[in-house]
């Protein structure tokens, strides 16, 4: 299968507003069974695309990049990338973690934290509205958001990238195979939800 990324910063330059439009309300993040029942899978994948994604670019908060099918056009998934510091603790790191870490942070001798500047996936899923997700894998859309963090990385450097998590097995099975190591959770200020924080290197 051939596929296209297209960022949609560009596309919004491009006066292409009103097409990410029409493609964000095909994008669904609901899976149907064999029997025919509905499971919305992960809500917030598909609030962030429908009502942050043009913002979020707009403010250059996060950009949003659109992976689409180029036999017929079709939207197949959707990853958001920015860049954010993350605090990270010390304990349970192993030494060979830790020496890669330390390179681009800093380490907090009272709270034994580091302060890590890295590369954030802030959002990733795949639109269950076109064949009910089975057109492209998870493996290879986190495959393509490394690719877009590579070239960033050719041009001003980084080593870290890191993504938080519900703490949901299939979810942590999946990031842990994607090469991601659990380093700590988080408590979000905004809705107190409890999220677990993965770490991997480029």
């Amino acid at each position: 299968m051939n596929t296209t990324v297209s960022n949609i910063s560009d596309m919004i330059a491009n006066g292409q507003e009103d097409i990410i439009e029409s493609y964000v309300q095909t994008f669904s993040c609901k899976k149907t069974s064999d029997d025919g029942e509905e499971k919305s899978l992960n809500p917030d994948i598909e609030r962030f695309i429908k009502m942050n994604a043009i913002q979020f670019a707009k403010m250059q908060t996060a950009i949003t990049y659109f992976i689409f099918d180029n036999d017929d056009g079709a939207l197949l998934g959707y990853y958001a990338l920015t860049h954010k510091a993350m605090t990270v603790s010390a304990d349970g790191l192993s030494r060979q973690f830790k020496d890669k870490v330390k390179r681009f942070s800093a380490l907090n001798g009272d709270t034994n934290t580091y302060t890590v500047s890295a590369y954030l996936i802030a959002q990733i899923g795949k639109n269950y509205g076109v064949d009910n997700g089975e057109r492209i894998s998870g493996s290879q859309l986190m495959n393509l958001a490394k690719q877009t963090l590579m070239k960033a990385k050719k041009y001003i450097g980084g080593k870290i990238v890191y993504l938080d998590c519900d703490d949901n097995a299939s979810l942590t099975a999946f990031y842990e195979s994607e090469g991601f190591k659990l380093v700590g959770e988080r408590i979000s200020d905004n809705d107190g939800r409890r999220y677990l924080q993965y770490m991997c290197f480029l």
